[in-house]
């Protein structure tokens, strides 16, 4: 287990006891904080965002925040612990069943996926597109191993779900771009959309991730990570 693996089992174990030492009549104010919080750091850098901004979306007075969070540190790693655990329930069904279909018919299934996850809950990638962009190094944001453990696991749990055909670097540079791809197109979706003149939310948007996904990425998948006689199988 390496350090950042360690640091990230003891934030969620704290996190844990948090709630269920929390579990009552305040119970229900601490999940209203921190749904406040994640829309903040959802629209706005750690850096930037505050205290103020928090009670302000929420209702709450600031007493009442640092009852529950007495830093704005342990306040977004609350967030990010929620977002995280949110992420790793969705990651046990993300894979169900792909491997009844061929990669053409089972790729834009799994992309659905993710698209259909991010609707659901914004937060989570639009806070790491919010605090990638805007953080000169990662190590210097509160719960940064988190975030770091997120992307490597969602990275490994993919190479470890496809055959892999060449070197585990090449499949590792194609999974890290996927990766680092799709979290811009729907963590920076209104910056996207609006080029592309489209609503964020709409059809028409998430249509336009997945179709492009496909095409950046089928080619290079079916080269790569299927086998010569499964890759001879694929429906033109």
């Amino acid at each position: 287990m390496n350090k950042n693996t360690a640091k990230v089992k003891d934030k969620l174990s704290q996190e844990k006891r948090t709630k269920q030492l929390k579990k009552g009549k305040g119970y229900e104010t601490r999940k209203k904080i921190l749904k406040a919080a994640r829309k903040i750091f959802a629209k706005h850098p750690y850096h930037v965002a505050s205290i103020r901004m928090v009670g302000k979306e929420g209702g709450f007075d600031h007493p009442l925040i640092s009852y529950y969070f007495p830093s704005k540190e342990k306040l977004f790693e609350a967030v990010v612990v929620e977002m995280v655990e949110e992420f790793d329930a969705f990651e046990k069904t993300l894979y169900e069943g792909l491997d009844d279909y061929s990669l053409k018919k089972g790729l834009p299934i799994f992309i659905n996926r993710i698209i259909d996850f991010h609707y659901e809950n914004p937060e989570l990638m639009r806070t790491v597109m919010q605090n990638t962009a805007h953080v000169e190094k990662l190590e210097d944001l509160p719960g940064f191993e988190l975030f770091i453990d997120f992307l490597i696991h969602f990275m490994h749990t993919m190479q470890k779900t496809l055959p892999i055909k060449f070197s585990l670097d090449e499949v590792s540079r194609l999974v890290y771009s996927f990766s680092a791809l799709i979290i811009n197109y729907l963590g920076a979706s209104s910056s996207y959309a609006t080029i592309l003149r489209m609503e964020p939310d709409s059809p028409e948007y998430r249509n336009w991730v997945q179709e492009t996904m496909v095409l950046l990425f089928f080619p290079r998948l079916l080269s790569i990570i299927l086998p010569d006689h499964q890759a001879a199988q694929q429906e033109p």
